[in-house]
C-alpha cells in the first residue's frame, strides 16, 4: 500500500509539472527543449524523494501514513543520504526485473528479519513505528 500511495504522489509531481511544461513549450514554439527538461526533472525526483524521505524522516509519505520507517539495522537510527540512495536505487533494479523481483521476495521470506535484498545491501529494515 505504501507503494502505491508514492507511486500517486510520484505521478503527480513528476507528469503534473511536465504536461503543464510541455503545453508552455509547444505555445513558445520551444518544445525542442522539453525532452531534456523531462529527464532532468524525472532523475531529480528520483534521486531525491525516496532517499531524502527516507534519510531524513525515516520514510516516504506512504510509508509514514501506515506507519512504517526504514532504520539502520545495527542501532536503529536514520540512514544516510548515500545508504538510502543505494537502498532506493536497489529497489528500483530488483523491482523491475521479474526473475529478480522473485529472488527479492525470496530472500526477504528466508531472512530471519525479513529483509529484502536492498535492505541486506546497506544493513537497514523497515519497522512499524514506535517498535
Amino acid at each position: 500500500m505504501a507503494v502505491f500511495i508514492d507511486l500517486v504522489i510520484t505521478v503527480a509531481v513528476v507528469l503534473g509539472p511536465l504536461i503543464a511544461l510541455a503545453r508552455i513549450l509547444v505555445a513558445a514554439s520551444a518544445d525542442d527543449i522539453w525532452l531534456p527538461s523531462a529527464a532532468v526533472w524525472s532523475l531529480a525526483f528520483l534521486l531525491l524523494y525516496s532517499p531524502l524521505s527516507v534519510s531524513r524522516w525515516g520514510g516516504t509519505v506512504g510509508k509514514r501514513l501506515l506507519g512504517m520507517e526504514v532504520v539502520r539495522d545495527a542501532d536503529g537510527g536514520r540512514l544516510s543520504y548515500g545508504a538510502a540512495l543505494v537502498r532506493h536505487l536497489s529497489n528500483l533494479a530488483v523491482n523491475t526485473v521479474p526473475v529478480f523481483m522473485v529472488a527479492h521476495m525470496t530472500v526477504a521470506d528466508l531472512s530471519p528479519k525479513r529483509q529484502g535484498l536492498p535492505d541486506r545491501l546497506v544493513g537497514s529494515k523497515v519497522v512499524m513505528r514506535g517498535r
